[in-house]
């Protein structure tokens, strides 16, 4: 599932990651949960940085943010992103990904 939707320049994007186990049970990670996002020309901009987990109250399980500042001059358009989870180490590991699309444009 994509999640698509537009910033300003300058404004924060917010990443908020769900991790379900195969009974659709919101669980916490064992091993990472870590974000990248590229902007429009393909830079990129944050590189599986660490995710925190959520301390809203009632979302203690299973729930992670990661906030990203835009600067004013960033590049307009698309920007792509990736959500990877670990969970275990060695051949046991589980990976899950999660792709993302947000639009920057500038202010008016």
């Amino acid at each position: 599932m994509d999640v698509i939707v537009k910033f300003l320049a300058k404004s924060t994007i917010w990443v908020r990651a769900f991790v379900y186990d195969s009974d659709d049970a919101l669980v916490d990670p064992t091993t990472s949960i870590t974000v990248t996002i590229v902007d429009h020309d393909g830079e990129t901009q944050v590189n599986a940085e660490a995710m925190t987990k959520s301390t809203e109250e009632g979302e203690e399980t299973g729930i992670y943010d990661y906030y990203y500042t835009t600067e004013e001059d960033c590049s307009e358009g698309w920007w792509n992103g990736e959500v990877w989870t670990i969970d275990g180490t060695d051949e046991g590991a589980k990976y899950s990904s999660e792709s993302f699309s947000v639009e920057v444009r500038k202010g008016l």
